[in-house]
Parts: structure tokens; C-alpha cells; sequence
């Protein structure tokens, strides 16, 4: 008994006291998640990455209950915001987006990237996968992949080729068409796609990649024409277009865009945010939206994304190293 001290109050005090006295441990277990969740978008505003996890974060809002605010921070290809997500506390409060080019890309062209992609991060689930489509100018007479290689093959210099900049996604896809025909191709290094697709709308380089998300306009206005998709199955936005595969068997490249945490995430969170991206996903409307802008949904478990990271590790490890690529 506290003397003096009426026995409402004195019950009051003693829970404060018996607070006071737990392992710190033990008042942190409050139910997750509790306040806004941090989301890393690696790339400035307005790209694919940060339009496709708009609309995906949304449907996390009413799945988690909280708002999830979307931090961009570009540069170094994705590698910047990545490597900030991966010192960031291993609490569930900050997640963040992981592509093809900064997860397995960048890490097999530099050293010096700040995260290594295998064992500083947790991953949750894969979002969307997509292809390149292979363009060519609209006044081009190359209507066929084989017609590329005819033209390469008929010219000392070979063709030219633009690209996002060393080591892009369009750069490397094109070192791979490049190994499996044979033939002479010229690299004309762009900083971003916008401008690479302007030059080859102009005709001043004969053929690029590009994600569906930007060529599909392009097709549509009847400026570039597409003459192949590096996926594994034709895109269905361009049924008429073969797979590049079709012509050169085994040939097939496809991008993704995953969610990663800080390595140390407990199972019971990751786990959550895992199957919560799956039910969002799943949403027929949220894939609609999707494959409007060019991209296909696809959840995933944590353990399928690692082994995604691993193997594209070693294919794009594979194709930098035999084209002597290095980095600006």
C-alpha cells in the first residue's frame, strides 16, 4: 500500500511503476504496422518504376491499413536508393522497389555499388515482370529480325544500336542479340531512353529495345515499328509480333520489378507483406491497369525472389563479362 494516496490513483501509479520495470523488448511489441510505411522508389518521379508502384501502393494502403509514402531517390541506376534501403532499420517500416538493373545489373558491373543484392536486403515479393521490344524507324526497310541480320551482314560497319546509357537493360539485351547472331553491331550510348528512342525515330541509329511502356506510343503513331519482344511467349499487346526466340531459339530476356527490406526483417512481417502484395496483385482491376502500361503482374514468395536475384545475377554477370562491358 502507498500511504496517502486514494486506491484508484495508487492502482494507476503501480502500472506506471510496473511499466517502468519491463525489458525495453517488451513495450516495442506493438502490432505492425502502426504508423506510415516508408516505401524507397530508386529512381526520380514520373519513370516506370515509380508509375507502376503508385497504384500498387494505393491497394497496400487498404490492405495494411496505413499510408505508404513513396521516397524517390535517383541516381547511379537505381543504386543510390537502393543501397540507402538497405541501411535502413529492419523494422517493416521501410520497404522499397529492387528492378533487374540495380538488383543484378549493377552489382555484376562495379564493385562499388554500397549493397550487395544477395545478402544485405529480405526480399518480399516480385511485382511485375516485362520485356523489350525490339524497334526499328518506321522508314526502315528491316521488317524482320532476319532482315536486321541481313543488313548488318551487308554493311563493313554492321548496324548501330542506342541504348539508356553502359549496362542498361537495353544495352545488354542487345549485347545478347548481338552474341547470338553473329553479326557487327555499333553501341551508341544515350543518358536515358527518352532521347535513344528520339534519335532512332529520327533514323539515326537502326534499332534499340525498349520496354513496352514507351514503345507501345511510338508504335501507335506509326514512328517505329517493332520487329520483335525478348519474352518467353509473344506480348499481349503485340500479338502480330514474334518473339525474337522464334527466330533465334533459346533467345528470351524478362525484367522485373520487385519489393525488398533490410536484411533482418522478422519472418512474421515479411511473411505479412508478402501475402498482402499477393491479394493486391491478384486484383483483376490493379492487373488490368498494369498490363495497360505494358507490364504483367507477378507476386511471388520471399524464397522464389531470392532465387529470381540469384540466377539473373549470374545471366547478367555472364553477359557483361563476355562483352568486356564496363562501368562509366
Amino acid at each position: 500500500m502507498i500511504d496517502g494516496i486514494p486506491g484508484p490513483s495508487r492502482r494507476r501509479l503501480l502500472a506506471v511503476v510496473a511499466a517502468a520495470a519491463m525489458p525495453l523488448p517488451a513495450l516495442a511489441q506493438a502490432p505492425w504496422p502502426n504508423r506510415p510505411i516508408r516505401y524507397i522508389v530508386p529512381f526520380p518521379p514520373g519513370g516506370a518504376t515509380d508509375v507502376i508502384s503508385r497504384p500498387v501502393l494505393e491497394a497496400m494502403r487498404e490492405e495494411l491499413g496505413q499510408p505508404i509514402v513513396i521516397e524517390n531517390v535517383g541516381g547511379a541506376g537505381g543504386s543510390l536508393g537502393v543501397a540507402r534501403l538497405a541501411r535502413s532499420a529492419p523494422d517493416g517500416y521501410t520497404i522499397g522497389l529492387g528492378n533487374t538493373g540495380a538488383m543484378t545489373v549493377n552489382p555484376s558491373l562495379s564493385n562499388d555499388t554500397g549493397y550487395d543484392p544477395l545478402r544485405d536486403f529480405t526480399p518480399i515479393s516480385l511485382l511485375t515482370e516485362y520485356e523489350n521490344v525490339l524497334l526499328v524507324p518506321a522508314a526502315s526497310p528491316v521488317r524482320t529480325l532476319r532482315d536486321l541480320v541481313d543488313l548488318a551482314k551487308s554493311r563493313p560497319q554492321g548496324v548501330s544500336y542506342a541504348s539508356a546509357g553502359i549496362g542498361s537493360s537495353n544495352h545488354l539485351t542487345s549485347e545478347m542479340l548481338r552474341s547470338a547472331t553473329g553479326v557487327t553491331m555499333d553501341h551508341i550510348p544515350y543518358r536515358g531512353s527518352a532521347q535513344a528512342l528520339l534519335d532512332l525515330v529520327g533514323g539515326r541509329v537502326d534499332f534499340m529495345f525498349d520496354v513496352p511502356s514507351t514503345a507501345l506510343p511510338t508504335i501507335r503513331g506509326g514512328q517505329t515499328r517493332a520487329i520483335g519482344t525478348s519474352g518467353r511467349v509473344r506480348h499481349p499487346l503485340l500479338p502480330e509480333v514474334p518473339t525474337i526466340g522464334e527466330t533465334d531459339p533459346g533467345f528470351e530476356t524478362v525484367g522485373w520489378m520487385a519489393v525488398f527490406a533490410p536484411k533482418g526483417l522478422p519472418d512474421p512481417i515479411r511473411d505479412r507483406l508478402s501475402a498482402a502484395f499477393g491479394r493486391v496483385l491478384a486484383k483483376p482491376e490493379l492487373a488490368a491497369r498494369l498490363q495497360e502500361l505494358g507490364y504483367a503482374q507477378r507476386s511471388s514468395t520471399p524464397a522464389e525472389l531470392a532465387s529470381r536475384v540469384e540466377r539473373d545475377l549470374a545471366t547478367w554477370g555472364g553477359v557483361i563479362r563476355a562483352a568486356n562491358i564496363r562501368a562509366e
